[in-house]
């Protein structure tokens, strides 16, 4: 399995971010929520001591937002939490930060507790993108500064994380935004489609913009060297490497399991699907004294509902494996879905690439609709 810690802390909230986060709180506040997580993870540990730990991931909210006191707590409680367990080849621990919120105690104390991949988010270049959506935008020569600090430091991936079908995005911005990857060369780049509650907002761009949007991005990275197969959203200057860290790469291509700590972590097992208290709440201030995060809401799914949630999982990669998903329905899928398959093949909007169903071009144009072919079948 994989583990996963949610820090829900911002120095701003961005409009468009859909996870549960709130304004930063003061040091001490800060420092009762580490150790609500150290209780949390003691507890797991102590019932589920033979662990293989495949992935470690620490997101938000943003880490890098806690005082520098704080984050070197953080990176003890990581410390803690993967001490004792077995570690799997290819595991490899990330952490997300924003440029504006780096330090170099910080970056130091990343590397020192053995985290060598930091995901930095700047989501668009242009300022009237960026303040349309209640964020601030970084000056390139701070963002090269941060990478070569981070790099010369002991970092050896920096992600870049961008967006498309925000607000104003036009092509001229997205040609200055791959300017910009072509200057500051992070080993990795991913590229998040906006993702909004389409029936409280209906403003939104149509999926012929945001195919040609993501085109235009993937086009691009292309140019510069980057590797990734049309549909992805990861993108990697190395051959060898996915561009996700190993608890994405196992949750999104093997559907291994993980388990979230911090308000309204999710967590995920053959099972089901869980919950930490939070999900959903307007205002988690009133939470963060909480003595434990756990006792949410915790879904029980058959396997035709856990194999949708696969099938969610693997549309950010672009494809479906028939073997994972096989052992989830507990048949042949290849049978089970025998007329979805050969529709989509017939009409070339996916292809088989050994044991993979992956998406063509063709099929990218209307990715929710080929993925939802799989969704829930009567006679799984």
């Amino acid at each position: 399995m994989s583990f996963y810690v949610h820090i829900p802390f911002c120095r701003q909230l961005c409009s468009f971010c859909e996870y549960t986060r709130m304004v930063c709180p003061d040091e001490k506040a800060q420092a009762a929520y580490i150790d609500t997580l150290y209780s949390d993870i003691r507890k797991f540990k102590e019932a589920y001591p033979n662990i293989l730990l495949r992935g470690f991931d620490i997101g938000g909210g943003t880490p890098t937002a806690l005082t520098e006191d704080n984050f070197v707590k953080l990176m003890d409680l990581y410390r803690f939490a993967i001490s004792g367990l077995d570690l799997s080849n290819d595991y490899e621990p990330s952490i997300e930060g924003t440029f504006d919120t780096l330090s170099e105690r910080k970056i130091a104390s990343m590397v020192d507790t053995g985290i060598h991949r930091l995901s930095l988010g700047i989501q668009s270049t242009d300022n009237l993108v960026l303040c349309l959506h209640h964020r601030k935008v970084n000056e390139a020569s701070t963002m090269k500064k941060w990478i070569a600090e981070a790099l010369n430091i002991g970092i050896h991936k920096v992600n870049i994380d961008l967006m498309y079908g925000l607000k104003g995005q036009t092509k001229q911005n997205i040609d200055v935004d791959l300017n910009l990857i072509s200057e500051l060369c992070p080993q990795q780049v991913t590229l998040y489609e906006l993702r909004t509650n389409m029936i409280a907002n209906k403003d939104i761009p149509t999926k012929a913009v945001l195919y040609e949007q993501y085109s235009l991005y993937y086009d691009g990275l292309m140019k510069l060297g980057y590797k990734a197969r049309f549909g992805e959203n990861a993108f990697s200057l190395d051959d060898n490497d996915r561009g996700l860290s190993s608890y994405l790469r196992s949750r999104m291509l093997e559907g291994v399991s993980y388990k979230g700590f911090g308000i309204s972590a999710q967590s995920m097992s053959k099972h089901g699907i869980s919950y930490n208290v939070g999900k959903g709440n307007k205002d988690i201030r009133t939470l963060l004294p909480f003595a434990t995060y756990e006792g949410g809401d915790t879904y029980l799914l058959p396997s035709k509902e856990l194999a949708s949630k696969y099938i969610a999982i693997g549309a950010y990669n672009g494809s479906i494996s028939m073997k994972h998903l096989s052992d989830i329905i507990g048949k042949d899928a290849s049978v089970v879905y025998k007329n979805e398959i050969e529709h989509c093949l017939n009409n070339e909007l996916l292809v088989k690439e050994t044991d993979n169903l992956v998406i063509t071009r063709k099929g990218f144009e209307h990715y929710g609709a080929v993925f939802s072919l799989f969704y829930s079948k009567m006679e799984v």
